[in-house]
């Protein structure tokens, strides 16, 4: 895919010996061919650089991001055996990019004749050629390799000296070979040099040994790849083709295998060795009768079924006592170390019975126990089953479906009735189970707790046999009821109730106020549900307009900054002063009706009975208290501003308001911070709407709270900042009060202040009121010691308004 920039685009193919011709050439940009694309073939080298073929496209040929294709055919009357290696790169735009070798090997020459079918190897007798995708002895050993040489030979299954062609694949570690040219004459495996990569100009040292180099060797004109002799698979396999090794076979699996996959077929033949417990080779019984213990890949049975690479010893494991058998494989003459050997061990068994463990005996409800299957062959399917019996009350259909959890080996879960699998009510189930497989030795599921009442709970396991081979419940079966039907084996879980508690609020909260909830849940709840009790049930209290609040990881639960007080249920418990009961329930335990959503209200004994605590907790009204700061209960008018703090717990907001002689007001919501207090240094007394401050005179600084309702006065006001507007710009109140300060003296608008919020009917609100004089700044000296001696000390005390963290007072001394 290239770039169409101005240097094009190039590809060249080097080839590491001459080739036969090369025609067909064809160049593809985008599906559309190019017209006389510039290509420039080198066939044997004659022309003064090395075979190959070479493309050169100009920026015109292609377009950016068209795939480019290059096509060329080599048609070749070489001799048999030759193998030739491709390799090359692309260049565009200065970047150059190798491309994947590439390779050929000449099989069979033309005869020549009108058909054009390539001739059979004149003296091969009966031998049958094989076609593969692997090199094999057909191809390039013996008089495969050398047709018309009566004294080629070459065999898998000993150690005879055997000819190998040009182009064959050998192995490290081989011995009793001789390389041949297409002239039979012998090849010295000294004059073969590694053509690439890192060793590169390495020799081919004879016996090849354990460690040469992997990768192709040449001479320029034979050549022969070195690879390391591998067994990749080695199964002991049941009759379902199912690998058991390290498993259990069973002795009547008559159709038992043990697969081999390997790459050096075309070498030797793989031998097979069975050996019991103590060492003892009993290949002889453990084979089928007339089966040999070692094979060829390219030899595989008349109706071609075994894939070339790939071997299959039939297996009697009937003739086999009882125990651990070791099965091994390795070439049958010169690998039977490291990769090019593998062994496994499988236990044979005559009368098998799956057992069940669990990983633990006692379980907190809420918790996943995990039960591991062992004792099984390996492909098998069996049943796990937990009666209703176990089940917690009030669980619902789906619920009592996720008794068992779909993991690990487990292919099914579900709940049968009195006609098997599957249920259309909870009060029709029998038992809740899983259908768990048998793979790598085992199998593992795992049971959820929530669901199982608090008692001791027993898991029981169905054989495989007779009962399910498929991987889901058997239709029409009811495993715990239906004759027949016998547990392999069974195990008790002691399923105990979790803690469960509330750390915070404890002992009190004040109404309104912010607090963070917290606690502790044991692990295996994901959820819980706070409620709240007056005098009769339980009801709900929601948590940010959440029924429920998560679990941590660390078996706690906690929300910040929450107001438990509220309108609904539980919420309107809290939102009145007195002493209640707050409790905690898993979330789980409080759906009783099983829609997954805790129930609204629950009685005393539903919640005691589901895991719960509970405590007293009493509530609290809100609360007001605040201070000003003043000097000399004054506050002088050319500083105009004051300090003052206070607490409201209970609320978010307050709103402070400053009255003067004249009727003009100032007045602005303070927030309250989490610990329920609000402080303003140098709060600025000026006004909204225009210049300037109060006028000089006598100020009342209130601070006003809209209590537990949020609303000031009968519904005067629904919120602080309307309150503080109303009072401040003048104007009008909902109920047609008017606060305007052109019309009502500084008296006048307290007593509006006081009577549409105190004071009005049913209200519950607060207010703090102070009084101070805005005056003019003013410093006086009050007394001064005299007489005063010379060089003595003057001292000298009096009396300011200013405020003294801004001002400096200065003392002068007249003569």
């Amino acid at each position: 895919v290239p770039d169409n920039g101005s240097t094009g685009f190039s590809l060249s193919h080097s080839f590491n010996q001459s080739v036969g011709s090369v025609s067909d050439r064809t160049v593809e940009s985008g599906g559309s061919t190019i017209d006389n694309p510039a290509v420039d073939v080198a066939n044997d080298g004659n022309e003064g650089r090395d075979p190959g073929v070479s493309v050169n496209l100009v920026s015109d040929n292609v377009n950016a991001n068209e795939q480019i294709t290059v096509e060329y055919t080599i048609t070749t009357n070489e001799t048999v055996g030759k193998s030739v290696e491709i390799t090359g790169s692309v260049a565009n735009e200065g970047v150059s990019t190798e491309l994947p070798d590439r390779s050929y090997t000449v099989t069979a020459a033309d005869d020549g004749g009108d058909d054009g079918n390539p001739d059979q190897p004149a003296n091969a007798g009966d031998v049958t050629p094989i076609t593969s995708d692997n090199p094999s002895p057909s191809e390039n050993r013996g008089q495969f390799a050398f047709p018309g040489e009566d004294a080629a030979s070459y065999t898998t299954a000993d150690d005879v000296d055997g000819d190998v062609g040009n182009g064959a694949t050998i192995f490290q570690g081989e011995e009793d070979i001789t390389f041949r040219d297409a002239d039979f004459n012998e090849v010295s495996p000294a004059t073969l040099e590694r053509t690439a990569g890192d060793n590169e100009g390495v020799t081919l040292s004879f016996p090849i040994p354990d460690d040469q180099a992997e990768g192709s060797y040449s001479d320029g004109t034979f050549s022969v790849t070195v690879q390391e002799p591998r067994v990749t698979t080695l199964e002991v396999q049941n009759n379902g083709e199912n690998d058991v090794s390290g498993g259990i076979l069973e002795s009547d699996q008559d159709d038992a295998t043990v697969l081999v996959e390997y790459n050096y077929e075309e070498a030797e033949n793989i031998e097979l060795t069975v050996e019991d417990e103590d060492g003892i080779d009993v290949t002889g019984e453990a084979l089928d009768p007339g089966e040999d213990d070692n094979k060829n890949a390219d030899s595989p049975p008349a109706d071609g079924s075994t894939d070339d690479g790939i071997v299959r010893f039939e297996l009697a494991p009937g003739n086999l006592d009882e125990g651990d058998y070791t099965f091994s494989v390795a070439g049958v003459e010169d690998f039977d170390s490291d990769d090019a050997t593998q062994s496994v061990t499988t236990t044979i068994s005559a009368d098998q019975t799956a057992s069940l463990s669990l990983s633990e005996d006692e379980a907190v409800q809420g918790s996943d126990t995990t039960f591991t299957i062992e004792n099984s062959p390996e492909g098998e399917f069996h049943p796990v089953v937990i009666d209703e019996s176990e089940f917690r009350d009030g669980v619902s259909l789906d619920q009592a479906e996720g008794v068992f959890r779909n993991v690990g080996d487990t292919v099914e879960t579900g709940v049968a009735d009195s006609s098997g699998p599957g249920a259309s009510d909870i009060s029709s189930v029998e038992y809740a189970y899983a259908i768990v497989e048998i793979d790598g030795g085992n199998g593992v599921g795992s049971v959820e707790t929530q669901f199982l009442d608090d008692s001791s709970a027993t898991v029981e396991l169905y054989p495989s046999d007779g009962v399910t081979s498929i991987e889901s419940h058997p239709a029409g079966v009811v495993l715990t009821t239906d004759d027949g039907f016998e547990t392999d084996d069974e195990e008790d879980l002691d399923v105990i109730e979790g803690d469960i508690s509330i750390s915070s609020p404890s002992n009190s909260y004040v109404t309104g106020s912010e607090v963070d909830l917290n606690g502790t849940a044991n692990e295996g709840i994901d959820e819980v549900a706070i409620y709240a009790r007056d005098n009769q049930d339980y009801e709900l209290v929601t948590i940010d307009g959440d029924n429920v609040v998560q679990t941590e990881g660390d078996d706690s639960f906690e929300e910040t900054d929450v107001i438990l007080s509220g309108d609904s249920l539980g919420n309107n418990i809290l939102s009145l002063p007195g002493t209640y009961r707050i409790g905690v329930i898993s979330a789980q335990d409080a759906d009783s009706d099983g829609d997954d959503v805790p129930d609204s209200v629950l009685t005393t004994s539903e919640f005691n009975r589901g895991l719960s605590s509970q405590q007293s907790l009493r509530v609290l009204d809100t609360g007001l208290e605040s201070s000003f700061v003043t000097y000399n209960g004054q506050i002088a008018s050319d500083d105009a501003q004051i300090t003052f703090s206070g607490s409201a717990p209970g609320k978010s907001d307050v709103v402070v308001a400053f009255v003067g002689p004249r009727g003009q007001a100032i007045a602005q919501t303070i927030s309250v911070d989490d610990d329920d207090t609000f402080s303003e240094e140098d709060f600025t007394l000026a006004f909204r709407n225009a210049a300037g401050t109060l006028s000089e005179g006598t100020v009342s600084a209130h601070i006003i709270s809209a209590g537990r309702d949020g609303t000031f006065g009968d519904g005067f006001s629904s919120s602080e900042s309307d309150f503080a507007n109303i009072i401040a710009t003048g104007r009008t109140g909902t109920d047609g009060t008017d606060f305007s300060g052109n019309a009502n003296t500084g008296d006048q608008v307290r007593e509006l202040i006081i009577a549409n919020s105190v004071d009005d009917t049913a209200s519950d609100d607060l207010i703090t009121t102070e009084t101070f004089r805005l005056a003019d700044g003013l410093t006086t000296i009050d007394t001064i010691n005299s007489p005063v001696a010379n060089n003595g000390t003057i001292e000298i005390q009096g009396q300011t308004n200013q405020r003294p963290d801004e001002n400096v007072i200065t003392v002068e001394l007249l003569d």
